[in-house]
Order: C-alpha cells, then structure tokens, then sequence
C-alpha cells in the first residue's frame, strides 16, 4: 500500500526531528542510523529526503547560526487564546524542533499562526506536522536552480 503524501511529508518531519537529536547528541549519522530509521518502518524515499534536507541546511551552513539563535535562555510562552489551539503535546513538539534546530524563531512563530488559523480546536499533531513541512519544504533557498526537496523514487543519497 502507497503512503499518502500527507504521511509521508510528516514521517521525514519525524525523520528530521530524530537526526537532529542525534547530531546534538554527538551521535555519528552513518548507515546504522539508515538501519534504524528503516527498522522503524519509514521508507527509504522519506529517509533520502530528510538526509536531503540535512546536505542543504549544512552547505548552506544555516546550522552554525540555528544553534547560535537557539543558544540563549528565552522560551515562548503560549497566550491563553493561543493555548486554545495548541495542545500541550503539540506546541511540545513544536518547541522540541526549535530546540533542535530544525525552526528557527520566525518559523516558530510562522507555525503557531498558522495552527491559528485553521481554526481547530486544538489541533490534531498530523495537521502541525504538515504545516511545519510546507514551511520548511516550500523556504525560499529551495527555489534555487538544480535544487529540489523531494526525490525521485530511484534517487539515493550517497
């Protein structure tokens, strides 16, 4: 059986969240890390992609200022009407990406509005995971020439 697009866009957020923990543990990525992501049933298309990600973030070297702008003691607090929208569960992971590197602040603040503006009460986690992944899947640098974030089913990352 096929996975939707939805499912897959969440699963290489999921794929994202997991490597970025794992860099910040000082965790070598290597093809054991590839053994586990699959051993956890993604495919190797949605794994490719989110290494993909990771290639672009790092030659574009957005990591070294993420961790820079991540590095100070402020956190977010939510609003009352924002706390309406967001489940704990949900604005935790959400917070847990920006403690990753994977958001920056403006995308934080992109992502929680954007929960806002759905208008569900609170959000369901399969909807913040699509938002977060038009977010970070349509940013403008992918717009550039040769450039493309999802690949092809035959394509590889070596």
């Amino acid at each position: 059986m096929l996975k939707t697009f939805d499912c897959m866009r969440e699963n290489i957020i999921d794929i994202i969240a997991y490597l970025m923990a794992e860099l910040h543990s000082n965790h070598a990525i290597n093809e054991k890390t590839v053994a586990t992501l699959s051993n956890k049933g993604y495919s190797q298309s949605e794994i490719s992609t989110a290494f993909s990600w990771l290639a672009d973030r790092a030659s574009m070297q957005e990591f070294t200022s993420i961790a820079l702008e991540g590095s100070t003691t402020s956190f977010r607090i939510l609003h009352e009407f924002e706390k309406m929208f967001l489940s704990n569960e949900t604005f935790g992971y959400i917070l847990l990406l920006r403690q990753l590197g994977v958001l920056t602040h403006d995308h934080l603040e992109e992502v929680i509005e954007r929960c806002i503006a759905t208008g569900q009460q609170p959000i369901a986690m399969s909807e913040v995971k699509g938002i977060i992944a038009t977010l970070l899947f349509s940013a403008e640098p992918f717009s550039v020439p040769g450039r493309r974030m999802f690949l092809h089913p035959t394509d590889m990352i070596h």
